[in-house]
């Protein structure tokens, strides 16, 4: 294979590499929410629910495992970077 060949199937992998972190790491972010939001749910469902009624949210019908999850799909796509 020629070089300019190499270089666009390196290219081509790179594209695909960042597809992959942005559909997938989001996606993750939003089951690991959701399972949290169910495990919390389990024992804490009128505390987070009436929490967040007193601070102005609509809870009819709202679930905490649904709280989770709209939590871990931001924060799929806000995270800190450290830098050193």
């Amino acid at each position: 294979m020629s070089q300019e060949t190499d270089k666009l199937i390196e290219v081509i992998a790179l594209i695909a590499a960042w597809v992959v972190v942005i559909f997938i790491h989001p996606t993750i972010g939003v089951v690991s929410g959701a399972l949290c939001g169910w495990i919390v749910g389990v024992f804490f469902t009128d505390t987070v629910i009436g929490f967040l009624s007193r601070i102005g949210v609509d809870t009819d019908g709202l679930a905490v495992w649904e709280v989770g999850a709209a939590l871990g799909f931001l924060g799929g796509f806000f995270k800190s970077v450290i830098k050193k």
